[in-house]
């Protein structure tokens, strides 16, 4: 393979001397010889070359000048000085600047071997890049791997108390008492399960959330009240929690998760007992806090949880945002736990600090930006529940799902409603231009083979203005949510009293349709 050699020399002469001894020296290569500065950038941005020589002295152009340029368009191409007037402290310097070597053009016998070591190093940092990438496709395999076994782990969990009491109700189902008992401990199944993908969705950044303004330090009273009986009574829980603090713009059920999170984690690094604190403040001068500096805010909530338990080592503080990293034993976590809160403190435009000691505690410390009720007019309180979740209307119901749409339709009818049920937007199309007349409300699942939930209600409202519509998934993103505009978001797994309870509030928002 013939070397591609850019040449910076004004001596056609000496450029030629430097082809023959390296083709005498079994080197195949080709040379451009440039000499200005506006030829040589030229080249440089062409990429057309292997290897860089270059004169220290030219008329009005010098070595280093072309040195510097060379880092700045080709840092990876290998950069030799031949020349006659190199000294030893500019040979100094421009090694120091980033040259490969130096060769005096008096011992040009010199330069084939420079050359050939230039391409090897070349060379070995391109095999050691090859072999990085493997190590880190091989790391991402094992990441992948340790991922699966936890959510394997958990999930299997999951499906065997619904699976197991789920066969429980056959057998109970003369006894009302013990049906009310095992239907709780399947629904609070189905609610670890939707928490485990929620916290895969944080993790990744995939979901948008559900932001509304927030009493922040009552919503971090509820959580931490919640732990309290899980935590036992070897550890002491206390609250310093800021009441004055106004309004937070904030995804309340992802702030509780973390907040549940890193407190369990505190409880995990008390095995024999302890103290954990979790507090709320302030902070008005986010330069004085390292991690807020250059942040865009003027003030900060804060959210501080510390124990004085075993404590981090550094490199465990360093890896703890690494995701699938987990100092647990194999099958008691994921390792997405703080990677979760890390995804979640993006999304609400936070940041996270983390200080810790081996033997003397951590302490966990999340900034929250304080923003008004002023800046987002558009966040508006949820409106209130109505208080009777039966109707009579029509609904037309629309999922791909056979077993959702047998749910909601017993579910629906229970309550008085007349349900046409249709598996994707075609079915669904015929049935309302069957009973245009009668559908008072679509309610449809967003991920709709063919045609989408979305596009169908958009059809609808179309063929019928002010068609009411409320549309569910079990994911979409920020991007979709944004278009919804009116319509009403349902997150899957349902909870049937939300279902009800939003159907009834939609109908209820406006008079009846117009006559088509």
């Amino acid at each position: 393979m013939k070397l591609r050699i850019l040449h910076v020399e004004d001596s056609v002469d000496d450029s030629e001397i430097v082809r023959r001894i390296l083709s005498g020296d079994g080197i195949d290569c080709e040379i451009k010889r440039r000499e200005t500065r506006a030829e040589f950038i030229e080249t440089l941005r062409s990429g057309e070359h292997d290897l860089i020589l270059a004169d220290c002295s030219l008329p009005g152009f010098s070595g280093l000048q072309a040195l510097a340029l060379a880092h700045e368009y080709a840092p990876e191409t290998p950069f030799i000085f031949v020349s006659g007037t190199i000294g030893e402290e500019i040979a100094i310097e421009s090694l120091r600047n980033g040259a490969t070597d130096y060769v005096l053009k008096g011992q040009l016998s010199r330069l084939p071997t420079a050359v050939r070591r230039s391409i090897q190093e070349v060379e070995q940092r391109e095999r050691n890049r090859e072999m990085e990438k493997r190590l880190q496709q091989a790391q991402k395999l094992e990441s992948v791997g340790t991922l699966a076994g936890g959510i394997a782990h958990d999930f299997n969990n999951i499906l065997t108390i619904i699976k197991g009491h789920a066969s429980l109700l056959e057998r109970e189902c003369e006894t009302p008492e013990r049906v009310r008992e095992i239907s709780a401990i399947i629904d609070h199944a189905a609610v670890r399960g939707s928490d485990l993908v929620r916290e895969m969705l944080a993790f990744a950044r995939q979901s948008g959330g559900v932001f509304n303004l927030n009493d922040f330090s009552a919503l971090v009273r509820e959580a931490v009240e919640m732990m309290r009986a899980p935590l036992g009574p070897r550890i002491q829980l206390e609250t310093a929690l800021d009441q004055s603090l106004p309004p937070l713009l904030l995804d309340s059920g992802q702030v509780e998760r973390i907040l549940v999170n890193l407190i369990t984690n505190a409880r995990d690094a008390l095995p024999h007992g302890g103290r954990i604190v979790v507090s709320t403040g302030r902070i008005n001068e986010p330069a004085t806090v390292p991690c807020l500096q250059g942040l865009p805010m003027r003030e900060y909530a804060y959210l501080q949880v510390s124990d004085n338990g075993t404590g981090m080592t550094e490199e465990t503080r360093r890896r703890i945002f690494e995701p699938f990293f987990t100092t647990k034993a194999k099958g008691k976590g994921t390792g997405l736990g703080m990677p979760v809160v890390y995804g979640v403190m993006q999304m609400h435009n936070g940041t996270i600090d983390i200080r810790s000691e081996v033997g003397k505690g951590t302490s966990v410390e999340l900034y929250f930006p304080l923003i008004t009720e002023e800046a987002h007019p558009q966040v508006r309180p949820p409106a209130a529940a109505p208080r009777d979740t039966r109707g009579h209307e029509t609904l037309l119901v629309v999922d791909d799902e056979p077993e959702v749409l047998s749910f909601l339709r017993i579910m629906l009818e229970a309550e008085g409603y007349h349900v046409l049920t249709a598996a994707n937007a075609e079915e669904a199309l015929a049935l309302y231009g069957q009973h245009r007349d009668e559908i008072q409300l679509l309610f449809s699942d967003l991920g709709l083979p063919t045609l989408s939930g979305y596009d169908l209600s958009e059809i609808l409202q179309r063929l019928r203005p002010g068609l009411k519509c409320v549309l569910g998934s079990g994911y979409a993103d920020t991007e979709v949510k944004e278009h919804l505009h009116d319509t009403r978001f349902i997150a899957k797994p349902y909870a049937p009293e939300n279902v009800l309870v939003t159907i009834r509030a939609v109908l209820d928002r406006t008079s009846s349709l117009p006559a088509s």
